[in-house]
Order: C-alpha cells, then sequence, then structure tokens
C-alpha cells in the first residue's frame, strides 16, 4: 500500500462523482485541453497509427480533442453516467463503461494507453490498474500517466490543515471516505518500474501559463475565480511568483512496454 498522502471527504464515492463531473459541462472541459502542457506530451509520444485507450476518460476532453486530431482512440469508465453523457454528447465517440483494472480487452491489443488523475483514487495503490495496463499494450507500446503530486505547498501548509478537517469531521461523528493519495514522485515512479515499465519522461501536469494553476485552484477555494480552473487577482499574482513545480497538480510519467 503507498505510503504517500491520502485525501479523505465526507462524501461517498457517488457523492464524489456527482460533485467531479454534475456541474461541468464537456465543451468547457474539452476547450481547457490548450492550456495543458500534456498537449505537447501527447504529440510528441503517442502513437498515430496505432489504436489508443483512455482509461478513466470521464467526461471525454483528451478523448475528443485526440479524436479530432485523427488519433485511433477509444476510452473506459467505471461511472455509467458520465458513460451516458457522452453518448449523448457524440454518439460516435468510442467509450464503453469497464473497469481500469479488469478491461476485457486482449493482451497486446493498444499501441498507447493514457490514464489521467485515475490510478490515486485506488486505496491499495495502483498496482492492479498498472499491471492492466501493461497487460494491453503491445511490445514497445506508451503509456502516459498522470496522478497529483505531493508538491511542497502540500507538505508545507495544505496537507497539515486537511489532516486537521478530518479530525474536526471525526469528532462530528460523520463518516470519512478514501478519495485519492498525492504520490511522492519516487514512490509513483517505482509504482510504474515495479509493473515493469520503462521510464521515458517525467514533468510536472499542469496548466502551461504562468498565471494558471490547477493546484491553486484545486487546493485553495479562496484564489478561485467565477469560471472554471480560472484564478482570481491575488491567485494569478500567486501563480506567477510562485515556481509551478511548488503547486502544480500532479506529475505525468511517460512510459514504455519493453519489447
Amino acid at each position: 500500500m503507498p505510503t504517500s498522502p491520502k485525501v479523505y471527504t465526507y462524501l461517498n464515492l457517488s457523492e464524489q462523482q456527482n460533485y467531479m463531473w454534475s456541474n461541468r459541462q464537456i465543451e468547457d472541459e474539452v476547450n481547457l485541453c490548450e492550456r495543458r502542457n500534456l498537449q505537447g506530451v501527447f504529440q510528441e509520444y503517442l502513437p498515430k497509427d496505432q489504436p489508443i485507450l483512455e482509461a478513466g476518460c470521464g467526461l471525454c476532453a483528451w478523448l475528443i480533442k485526440l479524436t479530432n486530431a485523427g488519433y485511433l482512440i477509444e476510452g473506459i469508465d467505471f461511472d455509467d453516467n458520465v458513460v451516458n453523457r457522452v453518448h449523448q454528447y457524440n454518439p460516435t465517440l468510442r467509450v464503453s463503461e469497464r473497469d481500469v483494472t479488469k478491461t476485457g480487452y486482449d493482451a497486446n491489443s493498444f499501441g498507447g494507453y493514457v490514464s489521467l488523475g485515475v490510478v490515486e483514487h485506488f486505496e491499495d495503490g495502483p498496482g492492479e490498474a498498472l499491471a492492466e495496463a501493461y497487460r494491453i499494450l503491445k511490445p514497445g507500446g506508451i503509456m502516459i500517466l498522470t496522478v497529483p503530486i505531493n508538491n511542497l505547498l502540500r507538505r508545507l501548509i495544505y496537507n497539515n490543515l486537511r489532516h486537521i478537517y478530518v479530525k474536526v469531521l471525526k469528532l462530528k461523528r460523520k463518516h470519512i471516505h478514501f478519495v485519492e493519495y498525492r504520490f511522492n514522485k519516487s514512490e509513483i515512479v517505482k509504482y510504474v518500474q515495479d509493473a515493469k515499465f520503462e521510464i521515458i519522461e517525467t514533468g510536472y501536469d499542469d496548466f502551461f501559463p504562468k498565471t494558471q494553476s490547477m493546484g491553486l485552484y484545486t487546493d485553495w477555494p479562496f484564489l478561485r475565480a467565477r469560471t472554471l480552473f480560472d484564478l482570481n487577482g491575488f491567485g494569478k499574482i500567486l501563480a506567477a511568483i510562485v515556481p509551478k513545480k511548488m503547486h502544480s497538480c500532479g506529475i505525468y510519467i511517460v512510459a514504455r512496454k519493453p519489447c
């Protein structure tokens, strides 16, 4: 089991999913892709001549963007409400309801595998999901994985405040539920290596403009503007002057299944 910090909430899994997706619009999610530094990572490493799977695709923002760019991509997600929303938005998108740890695909089916903010939600750790990714990738296939990172601001401030918050919930006799791990870089890299992948590249997963930050928006509500993932004036100043690695939301890993 991972030793990286855990995040808890009073919301159960169904309520967490509803909180995550119910107020988001697919068009807005697709537009946000333009700000992400992952765009360049996908362009550099994902094959255009082989099938790609996005495991845990949510509202399919990247699947839509990559499909429009000519990639042969399909997606899976365990949440039938999300899958139904995507089908209503565009019935031609190749999306199905499946478990990322037991996908049902044949071995060596895909040339690329994308998993963005998914494997951190398994309290027993990401090992089972990574093993399945390895199984269904072809030899030489590329995996691009992102997880939340235990950045410096989280280590210095946020984790302590969250710990107090959980204690208050317990004093109020509320049930608490696991949400995710905020991984230390060394630990998630080791999980990927233990799954027999070869690491090609790692980097910070966030918006690339200096005045924008997924990490600050996610952790500090008082820095949010009214529109999704936009910061207010003070938030933009902090994002611009504090080094990105100190407040970045996540880490990306590009890895290869050996030939």
